[in-house]
């Protein structure tokens, strides 16, 4: 055995926490989809809407603490990389200040910052399933 492959094979690289990761992230993402889609059908006369918009917007920002929870993990169980997790602390952020100009209807600052919040997730649920989210840290990026 050449010294390059027992090298490779001693890199821990994310398996559990990064399923734990996608899955958290699946459902960020399904619940974050489904906002814009929500505030359509308010906006089209569906007053109903509103009242699912508005509790999914209240659990949002706890289900992105969940996130956190499960990047923390697949950065330091499991070896990935550590932006995940702070994007995952930005969401939260994000998604507290979402909840509370929602709530304010300061509709200038909710919708950019919605926008914002359903493209990064949606983006870092496509990044999880993509060979890049496997990599350890020690890694290098290609």
């Amino acid at each position: 055995m050449t010294a390059p492959v027992a090298a490779e094979r001693r890199v821990r690289r994310p398996r559990g926490s990064l399923w734990a990761l996608r899955i958290t992230l699946l459902l960020h993402a399904g619940l974050v989809v489904a906002q814009p889609i929500l505030a359509g059908y308010f906006l089209s006369g569906d007053v109903d809407a509103m009242n699912v918009h508005g509790p999914i917007g209240s659990t949002l920002w706890m289900v992105s603490m969940i996130q956190f929870v499960a990047a923390f993990f697949y950065w330091l169980v499991g070896g990935g990389r550590i932006w995940p997790l702070l994007l995952s602390v930005v969401l939260f952020v994000a998604e507290f200040v979402q909840l509370t100009y929602g709530y304010l209807q300061n509709f200038a600052v909710h919708v950019p910052l919605g926008t914002a919040i359903v493209v990064a997730v949606v983006w870092m649920t496509v990044w999880s399933f993509r060979p890049a989210a496997r990599r350890s840290r020690k890694e290098p990026s290609q």
